[in-house]
């Protein structure tokens, strides 16, 4: 049975079985070279949620509120807009513990909607402030920033996804996201180690996936703003060192795990692929 990209509908071969018995495909065009597994049941993207899902907001809001904070600073000092309510879209939002955090920290100068599909999050997010959405079409506000933080990889069709975003946008908004990146070597990646994604991402298939639906590409670069400080192994060094230390990191070929940047619509897309 063939199997085509996604992204580019070209002929794909299966490279591997994961450690998850999932079949993986490499896109054979040079210029995309996504990696994916095919979905084969309904709903395949959605994580399985077996905690309590509001102790598990808690644990994650402790474990990354910190590195939310630095994360809400890198944004509002990349938009446009200087006046207030900001208007957030957290989409695939899960236990919500980033905009927990941003609404913590903001308040009445936020408006923060949260999409997901989960039914197990459904009586989250309201408990701090935050506003539900199960599609789009419940926005009320046009958006000024959406970030989509580990989440692309999940969606079945990304380019239709990111396409349905476009009409909510505010004018010059911005879009931030990350995903882990795929690799022929499934140990030189924690991208297959999750067992409902669905897409592995290379740099030039994300790229590709971002202009087919109409946004700018990404310009990959390291934000120290994604990682959490710990204490224990950074203290004694300072803020400079730390940073070029990352970066030296980041521009190793064997370190790069994610992929991680903004983009914004350019009001133009490329024909979806048949």
């Amino acid at each position: 049975m063939k199997f085509f990209c996604p992204i580019c509908n070209e002929n794909a071969k299966r490279i591997f079985i994961s450690k998850h018995k999932k079949s993986i495909y490499e896109c054979k065009n040079k210029n995309c070279g996504h990696f994916f597994t095919p979905p084969h049941k309904e709903n395949q993207g959605i994580v399985p949620r077996f905690e309590n899902i509001e102790t598990l907001s808690d644990k994650s809001l402790s474990e990354f509120g910190e590195r939310n904070e630095r994360l809400l600073n890198l944004f509002t000092n990349k938009l446009d807009k200087k006046d207030y309510p900001i208007n957030f879209l957290d989409y695939g939002a899960g236990v919500a513990h980033v905009s927990r955090t941003f609404k913590q920290v903001l308040g009445a100068k936020a408006n923060i909607y949260c999409l997901e599909a989960n039914p197990a999050c459904l009586n989250l997010y309201e408990k701090y402030g935050l506003t539900q959405i199960l599609t789009l079409n419940e926005l009320n506000k046009k958006i000024d920033f959406v970030f989509m933080i580990e989440v692309i990889e999940h969606i079945e069709d990304p380019i239709v996804a990111m396409r349905q975003i476009i009409p909510y946008l505010n004018t010059n908004g911005l879009l931030f996201l990350s995903t882990p990146m795929g690799s022929r070597i499934e140990n030189k990646t924690n991208a297959y180690d999750t067992p409902s994604h669905l897409h592995f991402f290379s740099k030039k298939s994300l790229n590709l996936m971002l202009k087919k639906s109409g946004f700018s590409e990404i310009s990959y670069k390291y934000y120290p703003e994604m990682y959490p400080i710990s204490p224990s192994k950074y203290i004694k060094l300072k803020i400079t060192v730390k940073k070029l230390i990352s970066k030296l990191l980041f521009n190793s070929k064997n370190s790069i795990t994610h992929l991680v940047g903004f983009t914004k619509y350019e009001n133009k897309f490329d024909k979806k692929p048949n």
